[in-house]
């Protein structure tokens, strides 16, 4: 069961796959902890994946949703 900030997070990535944290603050309206702490725990459960990308991390979804 998605909490609601979940929810808002996956609707964002399902519009763009590919966001780094801080568009995903701005896209989400949600602060940059509830980003960090949604973003841990939809990874763990594998519905997003983290990439490296320059000095930075994006979030893309992952395979289970």
């Amino acid at each position: 069961m998605n909490t609601n900030a979940e929810t808002r997070l996956l609707a964002v990535l399902e519009k763009q796959a590919t966001h780094t944290f801080e568009e995903l603050m701005i896209l989400s309206g949600l602060s940059a902890s509830q980003v960090l702490l949604v973003v841990d725990r939809l990874s763990r459960a594998g519905s997003v994946v983290l990439k490296k990308s320059g000095p930075d991390y994006s979030v893309a979804l992952g395979e289970v949703r």
